[in-house]
């Protein structure tokens, strides 16, 4: 089935004409590598601009990540000096010591505290510092400051510091983020105390705000548990989302992005570690406004590819038809040579294949006009010449008189039968001195029944007549003497040698607009050898060598005023007889009636 519509599919396109074929081909030639061309630009384009984009989100996570570092670094100067400070190092000792009165320690507290003061009194970005004594004795300017109690697991982060400024995230505290550290003596290297800072969340969302994702963009920072540390939305801080793409960023490396379904949308996550911390900043982008760029050049792409295939499609037909167009003109005028019109010719102002072509067809045609003429002429003389032998090669009227006087003899002696038969003759041969190339058929079954009754006079009756005619057809214009050259054949080639009298019928209807005349007989007929040669005959009548005016004189008039799809058709089989089938144009019918009458 499949070979079927392929092998239809390609008929169908070797039938196209020249025009559709090169307007085709000079579409596939162009549009689809434009296409092909247009889709690989696009998905090159696009995902070099994807990554593009990519590139620039992290190196802008990195800008911010080196920004919060920058502020931490700010963060361990201030750090730095307070442990390395002589007073606080000493009061930190000495209430390890126990050593002070009430007294005393309220004023070493309120020392402290100036010296605390004094540090972070020009930074907005400092809540407040503490200061703790290893038995729980603190020195603080924070508000949000507590007792220490390090089995609470916001204070854990201690028991692994070694004097490292560490961060992490207040549970209660929504609006700070802290530093704690562990405090070492610088002389004798022994723990004395513990560091505590309360940096402003505020501040430190300050440092990332800046930045400008898109309109649906979010950017956040998380710490090792997947806990929002600062956020634009406050209330999500503390808060830990259950989404599995923090759980990716979690188990992940320092840096990186992946794409994942965030509240029923793709979207693109990347995250960068912030140093010296276990924080990470995340930026969340929709795919949609992530490929905003893309979508800006796949539409100028569909744009210039429209554009484009407009373009090719006008060129194409331009093109096409301006090339096929003295073709088709050249196939139009050889289309009218079948209808025999031989006037024509085909003027084209080239010397390209299809100027050369057309010289060479002029030539051809005012060669087979000038051959069929005189082909013609020849044909109708020789025609007509064996014609008038045959009726004038004893003197018609000499024959016509002598006849006349044989008929009043046989009815003045008592013998009218042999005057019918006289008279019979007579009307015959005068009918062959009219010299009338086309009479109707109701005058040719005259004269053939007139033929009829002098043979079978001659065979005593050894044969019966039958006619089947149309009456529609009988003022047909036909070819004179058509009919009887074929009934004699019948009878003498059919019936005479047959023991058993015959029958000859002669049907007469129009199928159409065609006359069929159709001659048949039950008499010897043909063996297959002998229908076969005779068919070859009329069919290459050049190989005959007959004469006269028997079946093939009668064909090769036909064709002669007709043309070849017409004439003789003989079927027969021995011992059964033989029907010959005559076939005449109707259409030309009328013009050879105004012929014969002028």
């Amino acid at each position: 089935m499949l070979e079927v519509m392929l092998y239809r599919l390609i008929q169908a396109a070797r039938d196209l004409n020249i025009r559709n074929k090169l307007f085709i081909a000079f579409i596939v030639l162009n549009l689809i590598p434009l296409a092909v061309i247009s889709v690989w630009t696009y998905q090159k384009s696009s995902s070099l601009i994807q990554e593009q984009t990519n590139i620039y989100t992290m190196d802008m996570l990195s800008e911010v990540s080196k920004n919060i570092e920058l502020h931490m670094h700010d963060i361990e100067r201030l750090y730095y000096s307070i442990f390395t400070n002589q007073e606080i190092r000493k009061s930190l000792k000495a209430v390890n010591r126990q050593q002070w009165t009430d007294l005393q320690y309220v004023s070493a507290d309120k020392q402290i505290r100036n010296i605390l003061y004094g540090l972070i009194s020009d930074r907005e970005d400092v809540e407040g510092v503490s200061l703790y004594a290893l038995n729980g004795t603190s020195f603080q300017t924070s508000m949000y400051a507590k007792k220490l109690d390090l089995r609470d697991q916001n204070w854990q982060v201690l028991q692994r510091n070694r004097g490292d400024l560490s961060w992490f995230n207040p549970s209660g505290q929504q609006s700070v983020v802290a530093a704690v550290s562990t405090i070492y003596d610088v002389d004798s290297l022994q723990k004395i105390g513990y560091f505590l800072l309360t940096y402003h969340e505020e501040a430190l969302y300050k440092v990332y705000s800046q930045i400008k994702l898109n309109e649906q963009g979010e950017l956040f920072i998380i710490d090792s548990h997947g806990q929002i540390i600062s956020s634009r939305h406050k209330e999500l801080i503390h808060h830990t989302p259950s989404e599995s793409y923090l759980q990716k960023i979690i188990t992940s490396g320092d840096t990186g992005d992946f794409a994942d379904d965030i509240d029923d949308k793709q979207q693109i996550v990347s995250y960068q570690r912030i140093q010296n911390t276990d924080w990470k900043i995340v930026s969340i982008i929709p795919t949609a406004r992530y490929s905003e760029q893309s979508i800006m050049l796949q539409q100028w792409m569909i744009i210039l590819f429209v554009v484009v295939a407009l373009i090719t499609l006008i060129l194409g037909y331009y093109l096409s038809v301006s090339i096929s167009r003295p073709i088709r003109q050249l196939s139009s005028i050889m289309k009218n040579t079948e209808r025999e019109n031989w006037s024509i010719s085909f003027n084209y102002p080239s010397r390209d294949e299809i100027g050369i072509l057309s010289l060479n067809f002029n030539r051809m045609i005012a060669r087979i006009h000038y051959l069929i003429n005189q082909v013609y002429e020849e044909e109708r003389l020789r025609q007509q010449s064996q014609l008038k032998f045959l009726m004038f090669q004893i003197n018609p009227h000499f024959l016509f008189n002598t006849l006349e006087t044989m008929n009043w003899m046989a009815r003045i002696e008592g013998v009218p039968e042999v005057g019918k038969l006289s008279k019979a003759l007579g009307d015959l041969m005068r009918e062959g001195i009219k010299g009338k190339d086309f009479i109707t058929l109701s005058e040719e079954l005259e004269s053939v029944k007139k033929y009829i009754y002098i043979q079978k006079v001659r065979y005593v009756d050894k044969f019966d007549m039958q006619y089947d005619i149309d009456p529609a057809v009988l003022s047909v214009i036909v070819p004179r003497f058509i009919l009887q050259p074929i009934i004699e054949n019948a009878i003498v080639h059919g019936l005479e040698m047959q023991m058993d009298n015959g029958h000859i019928c002669i049907h007469a209807y129009e199928s159409e607009d065609t006359l069929v005349l159709a001659i048949a007989d039950d008499g010897l007929g043909m063996s297959a050898a002998q229908l076969e040669t005779l068919r070859h005959y009329l069919e290459n009548p050049s190989d005959s060598t007959l004469s006269g005016i028997g079946l093939l004189n009668v064909h090769q008039r036909i064709q002669l005023h007709y043309g070849e799809e017409y004439g003789l058709k003989i079927n027969s089989i021995e011992e059964q007889g033989t029907t010959i089938i005559l076939r005449i144009p109707n259409r030309l019918l009328m013009e050879k009636r105004s012929e014969f009458s002028s």
